[in-house]
């Protein structure tokens, strides 16, 4: 290939929101982008339960959570108060949960954003040789064996399963490893960790904490493909959500909190284009968690891992400035758009350099693109025009017939092309645009396609429906999270990005 594919023209943001003059106009005019929908949400929050053994150790901060969900809700993301049900405590029964489910979000309609949200005690239960996630409504009861008047996740997801067309997010604020866990087991015999969300077993029924019979199945079921289901979880199936004790007497939740700062604050849009992904949330709320455990290793010992699960959750949007809800990998693509999806906030420890510098003339020849790490990782480097055509330029074909696997070292920096490709890049048209750097400090799980794509311009349904689901879900997911005795780890990862142009 003798032309300079990087015919990369990127960065010009869509979906920016009108400006102020036209917002302003269309407020007072009571005008609306879109139309008005009759969302729905139910919020739990629970710290006394009927059973005391249950009970919450540090008090308050289930309840603080909900109204703060709420608050979230009927805030930035813009539902109406009346969307929202809002159940407290003794308030919140099997029976009156499992009514919300049915009967409140079920008068939604298709179109309709539908949210559910729970904060408090979580455990598991046997499910035939293996378990399932539970969460605990204020009437669960002790009972040998464990706890008995659970929810399922998987009966939860069924009612969820009959809301086909809605956009729904599901948000749990609990953990289900229960006494299967080290951490649970260790903490049993001194008291326990009262800033855990899950029951902790006292010495009279400590016969529950080495139950035998349970397997290594996954602890909540997979959610349904053919819904628009976006689920998220506090922590990975053999962590502990935590309570976070420095505010007290003023508790709570270390993954709540996050959550809704990094939409609320905007704390979580690393690019700051006034989207929110989920990828970026997802990113935010499992740095937070990281900072929470750092400052307190005594109540983190298998980690906080914030999961994020759904067909295509992670091209997703969690909140935007104009009120889209397309998902990143429709419509045209962009420079911004990908940067939603890597999520990761720009590093200082990658830089892209182009060979020579742009601006550079038309007709000039042997262009190159060259990337140093500061750490030893695993490069992804693609270019994204201002007209939406996208390159992926590493890893390619002709590396990997070199036997490169795409591993990159921390100092010696890899070149695009190099003397070995048998190819250049020249400047046959004025244009501009975006290349990425991605450095992951582990590798991705790609398939073989990917990581031996040839160096040319990608078609746009390629990338929308190949090319950014696949890095979204690796990206998405941690190491080990499908095993419940597994610690498990975010991908670790940096960002950079250089503008090029050409000119006359």
């Amino acid at each position: 290939m003798k032309e300079m594919i990087c015919k990369l023209r990127g960065a010009i943001p869509e979906g920016r929101p009108p400006g102020r003059l036209t917002m302003l106009l269309a407020a007072l005019l009571g005008l609306s982008a879109t139309p008005a929908l009759a969302d729905r949400a139910l919020i739990v929050g629970i710290d006394t339960y009927q059973a005391s053994q249950l009970t919450a150790q540090l008090p308050g901060g289930a309840r603080a959570d909900a109204m703060r969900m709420q608050s979230l809700l009927t805030g930035t993301l813009g539902y109406q108060p009346g969307d929202v049900k809002l159940l407290l405590d003794d308030q919140a029964s099997g029976a009156a949960i499992l009514d919300g489910l049915q009967n409140w979000l079920g008068q939604s309609k298709p179109g309709e954003r539908v949210f559910f949200y729970y904060a408090g005690q979580g455990y598991f239960q046997k499910a035939g040789a293996g378990r399932e996630d539970t969460i605990l409504p204020f009437d669960a009861v002790m009972q040998p064996g464990g706890v008995g008047n659970s929810l399922g996740r998987s009966r939860i997801e069924s009612i969820l399963a009959q809301l086909s067309g809605r956009h729904i997010t599901e948000v749990i604020d609990s953990s289900h490893a229960g006494t299967v866990t080290r951490a649970i087991v260790v903490e049993a015999a001194s008291g326990g960790n009262p800033a855990a969300r899950s029951p902790q077993i006292d010495g009279a029924t400590r016969s529950i904490v080495v139950e035998p019979a349970l397997g290594e199945e996954a602890a909540s079921p997979p959610a349904p493909t053919e819904l628009d289901l976006v689920r998220w979880d506090a922590v990975s199936p053999a962590q502990t959500a935590l309570v976070d004790e420095d505010g007290a007497p003023s508790y709570r939740g270390v993954f709540t909190t996050a959550f809704a700062d990094g939409i609320e604050k905007g704390l979580a849009d690393a690019n700051r284009n006034g989207t929110i992904s989920n990828q970026e949330l997802l990113d935010y709320v499992r740095a937070q968690s990281q900072a929470y455990c750092d400052r307190h290793r005594d109540r983190c010992e298998m980690g906080l891992t914030p999961l994020l699960s759904g067909e295509g959750a992670a091209l997703k949007v969690a909140a935007d400035r104009a009120g889209s809800v397309e998902p990143l990998n429709e419509g045209k693509p962009s420079a911004d758009k990908i940067l939603d999806v890597l999520g990761a906030r720009l590093s200082d420890n990658v830089r892209v350099e182009q060979i020579p510098p742009s601006p550079v003339k038309l007709g000039t020849r042997n262009m190159k693109f060259r990337v140093t790490s500061g750490q030893d990782g695993f490069l992804i480097l693609l270019s994204v025009s201002d007209e939406g055509e996208v390159v992926q330029l590493f890893p390619n074909a002709i590396a990997a017939a070199h036997g490169k696997d795409g591993r990159i070292r921390a100092g010696s920096p890899i070149t695009v092309p190099d003397a070995s490709y048998g190819i250049s890049f020249d400047a046959t048209s004025v244009t501009s645009g975006t290349v990425l750097a991605l450095v992951v400090v582990d590798p991705l799980k790609l398939s073989k396609g990917f990581v031996t794509r040839q160096i040319q311009v990608i078609p746009a349904d390629e990338v929308n429906t190949s090319v950014l689901p696949e890095l979204a879900e690796s990206l998405a997911t941690p190491a080990n999270a499908d095993s419940v005795k597994a610690n498990a780890k975010a991908v670790g990862r940096s960002v950079a990005t250089l503008r090029y142009e050409i000119v006359p």
